[in-house]
């Protein structure tokens, strides 16, 4: 189903549906410039890279702007009600060449739709190590730390593919900075804040 129908099968409940084929795109806004961008998951295959995770199968997602910048493409294992990351590349702007990669051990949380994680008011910590490995650069690992609070169950939010009234809206913390995310069941993040907006669009989940 997509967003043509005015709203997708509610059937498996996952915050994330993760399926080869699925798509969203959105509406980017920072600093008063807009864009769009658009991520694809792509079919399941080994992780690859040098991280903990590299013989592992995972689904390929690439996400795009528009224009073709800002090109990244992860790695991301799906659970039964969680979705985490193992690796990242991103490529330049300018160049189109690879500028970074990043894994993490034992892995990043894309988002966690469990019971316990999505009731209103709930709290936790995820601790996990992170390296960058920069392109001509050197590599570095730190411990990171980001805590997700469950701000609303339920919620309504309006954004050019619609108006839903089913999001369940997250904080992450981590460093210095902090976001919202606002995810509706079936359907996926519907809008993002923090540094920039996005908002979504239309979106292609399998049914």
């Amino acid at each position: 189903l997509d967003g043509s129908s005015g709203g997708a099968s509610k059937a498996d409940g996952a915050l994330l549906p993760m399926a080869e084929g699925n798509s969203w795109s959105y509406q980017v806004t920072e600093d008063g410039v807009v864009t769009t961008k658009t991520t694809t998951v792509g079919a399941l295959e080994a992780v690859g890279g040098s991280g903990p995770h590299k013989d592992e199968q995972a689904f390929k997602v690439t996400t795009m702007k528009k224009d073709g910048t800002d090109k990244t493409e992860s790695w991301q294992y799906a659970e039964a009600e969680r979705v985490l990351r193992y690796r990242e590349l991103s490529y330049s702007a300018s160049t189109g060449e690879l500028s970074l990669e990043e894994h993490w051990d034992p892995d990043k949380l894309h988002v966690d739709w469990t019971a316990e994680h999505t009731a209103e008011g709930a709290s936790w910590l995820e601790i996990y190590e992170e390296t960058k490995l920069p392109t001509g650069g050197t590599e570095s690992t730190a411990e990171s730390r980001d805590r997700w609070t469950v701000q609303e169950v339920g919620a309504e939010i309006t954004v050019p593919a619609g108006t839903f009234d089913d999001a369940i809206v997250f904080t992450k913390a981590g460093g210095s900075t902090s976001k919202t995310y606002w995810y509706v069941p079936g359907v996926g993040k519907v809008k993002e804040s923090g540094g920039q907006v996005e908002e979504l669009t239309d979106w292609e989940v399998g049914s």
